[in-house]
């Protein structure tokens, strides 16, 4: 999908897209939204026009991200009050908006320097390096042709000419440095008592006609959830690279055109005494030669060990290529004769020889069948996702395909929208978990389902809902363990809530936490901040601590959300800022670059002009279905 190839883009850059959100709507203010519409057109800007198949795959792509992110499918409504349809919009404009500039202002990238770009993309290497067949694989895998990411390709690039002219060195002011390295490295400290289920007491074993009532009351929280029976087909290279046989003649070939990769170079330690000249060289050559030893020589031009030390390098490692050459074939404990070196006339001593060292075919062979393995699986993973595709399109179901192509499908006979089973226990072995689960509960037995990218994994998996077992009410006596079980937390929460309310307000009055809460241990934590994460405290909970005033107490639930915490600051310290560059100053400067960049892309929206095809993007986002 396109989104995979804009991942060289530097992140300040698409970030600065989707901070267009905020701006869009003095766009739309003056968009034309009703007219001049092709039949696959999405929106204009300018002369450019942006399809609806490329609006709807990167909707489709973007939708499947933040269902991994939050860990459930999100429905159309929600993805729409999320401003997704919109963001993706915006993005899409300001790279339209880019790409008309830059043809404006004829800026260009020679194909050579193009060429050398993709071939550096991490994702067409194999172990071998660029690989051209399986770049072709992976584009075709994604519904690309070569031409088409090519170009693509060259408007990013230009696209980021563009960016860097206009906001590449920004740095922030000095006032807004220090402004922010004091909110970051504010600290806290805090004295704190912590009420679980042992500071609540005993809680009296309801009567029948309290669980009951108490189950009345909450029957829709009782009730058996939707459950689905989903057969599943997970193709990566994890899962064929087992099947795929490598042969030994691979294995030897592999090994033979990467054999730097076993072999370390021949090592010598290697001193050294540089001359002013090559006369005086010569000399001090001839005098070792009638028996003055290198380390006598050194000591008489006042040099230590440490002088004349060239340490233990490789011939490779040297950047004199004569002074390496000699060196190289000298042997132990000789001194070279005079050498004409880069920096001046050299004498060099060998004093220890490490041989070079050869890892042998068979040490390796283990490893070299995996990586070529892997690397096959790569490819065999998009060749058979263009054989299921076809499969699914001519109507066989998972199962069939599989026994067709000879793979092997995943049944689960019953899973709730959280990817837990009748039992309340994790289903674990769902691949794409969310995106599954998510498509699985939107759609129908015998509706055909699009496949899920895993990305992670480097392949796809597609799914099938074989059967459905409806929601329904489950009885008292059913859940009555359950029922008792919620009735006793709900009770010890209400004690521990009373309980911590008395112990702050006591805290509050100036009354010490050892007194307050008599009997419980009190503890302490010194030096925490907003940024850092602490042991037994999210970050939800810091947020309270940085809200409360010095000396002042507060209250939080423990993570269980039964027991509380009852806490006092007892120490605020601001440390004083110092000029040297953090990584807050990069947030800030990127944050600077992303209003810049957002606001020219606006402006150059504004003068080509942006339209809006809304019932073509209520359609795609499901707007129209309300």
């Amino acid at each position: 999908m396109l989104q995979v190839f804009r991942q060289g883009a530097g992140s300040w850059l698409v970030k600065g897209f989707m901070g267009l959100l905020i701006m869009s709507f003095l766009v739309w203010g003056i968009a034309d939204v009703f007219r001049n519409f092709g039949s696959l057109t999405a929106a204009k800007v300018g002369n450019t026009v942006i399809s609806q198949e490329t609006f709807r795959r990167i909707y489709t792509e973007r939708l499947q991200q933040l269902n991994r992110q939050v860990g459930r499918g999100l429905t159309p409504d929600q993805a729409r009050a999320l401003g997704l349809d919109r963001q993706i919009l915006n993005e899409l404009f300001g790279e339209a908006a880019l790409d008309e500039k830059a043809r404006t202002l004829g800026l260009g990238i020679s194909n050579e320097e193009l060429v050398r770009k993709i071939q550096e993309t991490p994702a067409f290497r194999g172990p071998t390096g660029f690989n051209h067949d399986y770049m072709l694989q992976i584009l075709r895998s994604n519904g690309f042709t070569e031409p088409q990411y090519v170009e693509a390709e060259r408007k990013l690039i230009l696209r980021q000419q563009i960016a860097r002219a206009i906001a590449g060195d920004l740095t922030a002011p000095k006032v807004m440095r220090e402004a922010f390295r004091r909110y970051e490295r504010e600290e806290r400290s805090i004295e704190y008592v912590t009420l679980g289920k042992n500071q609540a007491g005993a809680v009296f074993a309801p009567s029948p006609e309290q669980l009951n009532a108490f189950y009345e009351e909450r029957k829709a929280s009782f009730r058996a959830p939707e459950y689905r029976k989903i057969v599943l087909l997970a193709l990566t290279p994890e899962t064929l690279a087992s099947s795929i046989e490598i042969s030994d003649a691979d294995i030897k070939k592999l090994y033979e055109s990467a054999s730097d990769r076993f072999t370390t170079p021949e090592k010598r330690e290697l001193d050294q005494i540089v001359f002013h000249n090559m006369e005086e060289a010569t000399a001090a050559s001839a005098r070792i030669a009638t028996g003055l030893s290198f380390d006598a020589l050194a000591a008489e031009r006042k040099l230590t060990a440490k002088d004349t030390a060239l340490g233990t390098v490789s011939k490779r490692e040297l950047l004199d290529r004569a002074v390496a050459d000699a060196a190289f074939a000298l042997p132990v404990g000789k001194v070279s004769a005079p050498i004409a070196g880069r920096f001046g006339a050299v004498l060099v001593r060998v004093k220890k020889i490490e041989p070079t060292v050869e890892q042998p075919l068979a040490a390796v062979s283990d490893t070299l069948r995996k990586e070529l393995a892997a690397q096959r699986a790569r490819r065999l993973v998009l060749e058979l996702h263009d054989k299921i595709e076809d499969e699914r399109a001519s109507g066989s179901n998972l199962s069939e395909i599989a026994n067709k192509l000879k793979l092997k499908t995943i049944t689960i006979d019953g899973v709730d929208r959280s990817g837990r089973k009748p039992d309340g226990a994790p289903i674990d072995e769902i691949p794409g978990r969310t995106d599954i689960l998510a498509g699985a509960f939107r759609t129908q037995p015998g509706v055909e389902t699009d496949a899920i990218d895993l990305r992670a994994q480097g392949g796809y998996a597609w799914y099938d809902v074989a059967g459905i077992t409806p929601p329904r009410e489950r009885a008292f006596e059913e859940v009555r363990p359950l029922v008792e079980s919620r009735w006793r937390d709900e009770e010890t929460t209400k004690k521990l809530s009373a309980l911590a309310e008395t112990i702050r307000s006591k805290v509050e009055t100036g009354e010490s936490f050892a007194k307050a809460a008599s009997g419980i241990t009190v503890e302490r934590r010194e030096k925490l901040s907003r940024g850092r994460p602490a042991d037994g405290f999210d970050a939800r909970a810091l947020g309270r601590f940085f809200e409360t005033a010095e000396g002042k107490s507060g209250l939080i639930e423990t993570p269980d959300g039964i027991g509380r915490i009852v806490y006092r600051v007892t120490a605020v310290n601001v440390p004083t800022v110092s000029d040297t560059a953090t990584n807050a100053d990069a947030t800030i400067a990127r944050g600077m670059q992303e209003d810049l960049l957002s606001q020219y892309i606006v402006r150059v929206e504004n003068e080509l002009g942006v339209s809006i095809n809304e019932t073509a993007i209520r359609s795609m986002t499901g707007a129209d279905r309300n």
